[in-house]
Order: C-alpha cells, then structure tokens, then sequence
C-alpha cells in the first residue's frame, strides 16, 4: 500500500520553518507497513493544493496533509478540501464544544474568527484534536483515504497517534504488507569501498530485501528494508543476513539502529568499570560534548582539558617543551604526552587526546589542512593514529570527534 504526504505552507517553502512533520509521519506509515511513494510541499495557493492532490490520487491508496488549518485568511486547506470532495463548509458541534471548553479553560473568549475553525466539510469524519483547536479530517473518495492534519507538530504527533494510526491499520488490514527496517551503523570505511566490499554480498538478496547506504560526517549508517506478510519469517531473513554482514565487516561495525559512538563506548566502559578524560586541541571540546550528550555519562567520563595554545599543552598537560619544539603541536608525540597528561591530571583508566589544522588555513607542504593526530592512553599503552579529514573546519571537527571515540571502541571491545 503506497502512501502521499502534502504538506501546505509558504513557510516551508521559504526555508522559515523546516518540515519535520512529514518524517515523522513517514516513519510511522512504515512501522505500519504502509510505503510512503512521495512528500511534497505546496504553497498556500488552491490550484496548487489542488494539483498535488489529484496527483496523489492517481498514485497512491492513503493521502495524508498537514497544515493550513488556522483561523487566519491564508488558512485555505478546508474551503479547498471542500472544493476537491465536492462540499460545503459547515458548522461542525462536536468541533464547537471542543473550541469552546478549549477557550473557556484558558480563561478567553470564543471570537468570530476562532469560531470558524468548527466548520468543516460536509463529508468528512471529524477526528477530534485533544490538544489544539484545529480538528483532523478523515475523508474517502474513489477507495482512497485523505487524512487533513493540523500543521502543529505535538498537535499532529497527538492525533496521529491516538486515532489516525490505529484507524488505518484497522482498514487496511490485508492490503498492508510488513515492513522491517534494519540500521547497521559502521566507521572507518567510505561509502566507495563499503559498495565493494559488499557487492557479492548484496547480489544474493532475496528480492524483497534492499540496501541503502545513508552517509554522515564520520559515519556511514547502511540500512536493510525487507517487505513481506509473515513477520517471523521477514526477521529470520534479516538476521541471517546481519550475521553475514558482521563477518564481512568485523571491526567497522560500532552499533545499530539508534545506537550513537558515544552511546556504544559509554557502554563500554560502564561494562568494565572504567573511567575516561579527554584532552582536546582541534575539536574544542566537541568530543567532550558528544560524551555529555549520554545519559548516565558521569559514572565514567571524569573531564577534559581544552588545551588550543601550546602555553595550555605545557602547562597543564605537562607536554615537553622539547616536543613541541622539535615535533611540533600537531604530531604523534605531542598527542601521546597530552593523552598521558590528561590520564594523569584526572586519574583515569583512559583517556583520548587529539591535536590537529581544523582549517581552512593554517596547513603546510608537510601537514596540510585536515592533518590530525589522535592518541588513546589504556590502563598499559599508549596508541597513536594519524588521520587525514578535508579542508572544511566544521566537518573535520565532526568526523575527527567520531574518529577519536571509534579508537577508544577499539581498545575497549
């Protein structure tokens, strides 16, 4: 069963607001096997309402909308869906008694242009919002559904999952197939090479299972879709699957669906009751704030030192002079002193460190821009690896971040 999303509104098509209704609604469409053919956006304007509903109607069995449903004069989603269907605006008592207990419970008044938000087409079921003025609308034409939502995101999260969802799994029970999503998150090798290396692997798919490669700054998360009727079926072929995929790939794969570097290592080391410090130069502190955003992270991670002049490595970290001097800040020595000294400063069992030209200057012939150096102190070595990220500053702080907590991972499993 194929599914459209329209979402209505100039603010989105100006870059005002960004549209996260509609992967919201994508994603639980999915969990309830319906496949969303196409998302689009149309400006307050009826033709182009109009347009993209046809076209939808054409394409898909279930058209869901969001926005346009105010009580201002750019508000036009209702007098438009009236016109689609055939309809006429009326006033609506069930809608009526919501506006006014809403108002009354805030201590204001019901006004004329408030009030109008309790008509609605004639023809459609009135799905009541508990949290909003605006009513959701269910309607049927031509064995499809049409679905209006306020635009409101917790308005149309309330609604969608109180009544729309349940409802459309009650009627299209049979029609729908099951849909499973697998997230294998992986690091260290790029997208090209990942294709290769998996190649023979993905020509033996069975034909309801494809692969999807989605990178980001560091990290290339590889998803696994299979579609099918039986659910105990559809996950047996998955696991199978997965269990090749981990021989294929032993060390690159860090976690899985909503699993987070940081998430995994924390992990890690709360199973070995161990404790970490960081000793950040490039990153400014990123690698300390990705460890912060897990919860529970203070049973592990004891602090960090920002150490971006030479003065701060010396002083603080106790870097040698002479390493500095003849080595200079960014280099495999200078990573491995500031490892030690942050271990020691903050009493740790481990402790990450990492030095590096952010850019988009300051590179040279010998170390160019994205040159960085990270090292990892255990509880009885000290590890170094050289990396070489890009020349745009916000991405390599990303990637070189996710790289330093993949080399800590490395020495925790």
């Amino acid at each position: 069963m194929l599914a459209d999303i329209i979402t209505i509104g100039d603010e989105i098509l100006i870059g005002q607001i960004v549209d996260t209704n509609s992967a919201w609604i994508a994603q639980r469409l999915n969990e309830s096997g319906i496949k969303v053919r196409q998302i689009t956006s149309v400006s307050d304007e009826k033709q182009h309402i109009l347009n993209a509903l046809q076209d939808a109607h054409e394409q898909s069995e279930v058209i869901i909308i969001t926005g346009g449903l105010g009580p201002t004069s750019d508000d036009i989603t209702k007098p438009t869906l009236s016109e689609y269907f055939g309809s006429k605006l009326t006033e609506n008592e069930s809608v009526l008694n919501d506006l006014l207990a809403f108002v009354k419970a805030r201590g204001i008044k019901l006004s004329e242009r408030n009030r109008k938000q309790a008509e609605v087409p004639e023809c459609c079921t009135v799905i009541r919002n508990p949290v909003g003025t605006a009513p959701a609308m269910w309607f049927e034409k031509d064995s499809r559904i049409y679905i209006s939502l306020p635009g409101v995101p917790f308005e149309m999260i309330e609604i969608m999952e109180q009544s729309i969802i349940p409802k459309l799994v009650e009627v299209t029970h049979g029609r729908s197939k099951i849909i499973i999503h697998k997230n294998v998150l992986t690091h260290g090798i790029s997208e090209s090479h990942l294709a290769v290396m998996l190649a023979d692997w993905e020509r033996q798919f069975p034909t309801n299972l494809k692969l999807a490669y989605l990178p980001q700054p560091g990290i290339i998360r590889l998803r696994l879709t299979i579609e099918g009727k039986n659910e105990a079926q559809l996950r047996e072929i998955l696991e199978f699957e997965l269990h090749i995929l981990k021989r294929i790939l032993p060390d690159a794969i860090f976690g899985e669906d909503e699993d987070s570097m940081e998430g995994v290592v924390g992990r890690l080391l709360l199973e070995k009751d161990a404790t970490l410090s960081v000793a950040e130069s490039c990153t400014g502190g990123n690698i300390s704030h990705l460890i912060t955003l897990v919860s529970g992270s203070s049973k592990y991670y004891k602090g960090s030192v920002v150490a971006y002049s030479n003065e701060t490595k010396y002083e603080l970290l106790k870097v040698n002079i002479d390493t500095l001097i003849n080595y200079g800040a960014v280099s495999k020595q200078t990573a491995a002193e500031m490892a030690k000294g942050v271990k020691i400063l903050c009493k740790t069992d481990y402790a990450i460190a990492i030095t590096g030209i952010a850019g988009p200057d300051g590179g040279s012939e010998e170390k160019p821009v994205g040159t960085t150096w990270i090292a990892v102190a255990t509880p009885d070595k000290i590890i170094s690896q050289k990396f070489h990220f890009g020349d745009n500053r916000e991405l390599n702080i990303m990637r070189a971040s996710v790289a330093a907590l993949n080399l800590l991972r490395l020495q925790l499993i």
